[in-house]
């Protein structure tokens, strides 16, 4: 397994949790700013001055040096979309929901990003989660539970357990059972804190038993149904997520093809955003076939597309 051994921000993170202080009391415990905090378990710094550090030892009552038994943090997210585009109100929905949730150790905080295939759930939790990894001292966990394939192709909700079992290290045998695997799997989760991203949910009975059991913990769970039974039982918040504007369909693109591509057939690429509708899939489509063929003009691929 692939993983990264905690940096001195996951110690950070981690230790004043388990103090039960927020970072304002963490500041006014050391005598250093909110802002050095923040920057500290933000890994914005990463080589802080030896007498910031140990005054943070001394107040989280930390050893002189990690552990050598420190465990391994697994790191599991695909790569993210280089060119992500807009999205600037739901990535403002799931910032706010990480700021007032695992931070506060008090639930399971439960996202569900909705919305219709190639709109660009995926791309907009994977953005996400690799923009704020760091600020999950355990690690991040991705799994892809296929829920939109023919049946014989999703993943079912005991060999998910399975595989995120496998992730978190768990020594020994993984029960055959699946109550068994799930009762192991919150057991594992118990006192980490981790960002679990669930890709492609066929419905809220595939997603549930993958949820933690105690809080501390993110999911996020993507699906192209509204997992309304999530939302009512689980308090999970969804997130809905729509076309790009034309300005973002524009940018994207922009992104792919170059600025001087776009400036000679403005109106061609009027009318292939107008066609894609905003859609990153068929945006994205559109853009790679203009990008493996520079004979093909902007102009006759508008005039296919109709």
């Amino acid at each position: 397994m692939i993983g990264f051994i905690n940096t001195l921000s996951d110690e950070i993170i981690a230790a004043r949790q388990r103090a039960n202080l927020t970072q304002e009391e963490l500041a006014a415990k050391t005598g250093l700013s909110v802002r050095s905090i923040r920057n500290l378990e933000s890994a914005r710094v990463t080589q802080p001055r030896p007498a910031t550090v140990r005054l943070l030892r001394d107040a989280l009552d930390l050893p002189a040096r990690p552990s050598p038994t420190a465990r391994i943090r697994p790191m599991q997210l695909p790569l993210g979309t280089p060119d992500f585009v807009g999205r600037s109100a739901q990535l403002a929905q799931l910032d706010g929901l990480l700021d007032g949730g695992p931070r506060r150790m008090s639930a399971v905080v439960i996202c569900v990003l909705t919305g219709p295939s190639g709109i660009g759930k995926t791309a907009l939790a994977l953005h996400w989660a690799h923009r704020v990894a760091p600020r999950f001292a355990d690690g991040v966990l991705y799994l892809d539970l296929r829920g939109s394939r023919p049946d014989d192709q999703v993943v079912a909700p005991s060999d998910a357990l399975g595989s995120l079992i496998q992730a978190l290290d768990v020594p020994g045998d993984i029960p055959c059972d699946p109550a068994a695997r799930a009762g192991l799997y919150r057991s594992a989760l118990a006192g980490r804190r981790m960002l679990i991203v669930l890709d492609d949910a066929r419905d809220a009975d595939q997603a549930r038993p993958l949820l933690p059991g105690v809080a501390g913990c993110m999911v996020v769970v993507t699906s192209r149904d509204r997992l309304s039974c999530l939302v009512a039982a689980e308090a999970a918040r969804p997130v809905v997520v729509d076309e790009l504007g034309p300005a973002e369909a524009w940018n994207l693109l922009r992104s792919r093809l170059g600025e001087r591509r776009l400036a000679t057939e403005r109106e061609a690429l009027e009318s292939i955003v107008a066609h894609c509708a905003g859609s990153p899939r068929a945006l994205t489509a559109a853009a790679a076939c203009a990008a493996t063929d520079p004979r093909l003009s902007l102009t006759e691929l508008a005039r296919q597309l109709r």
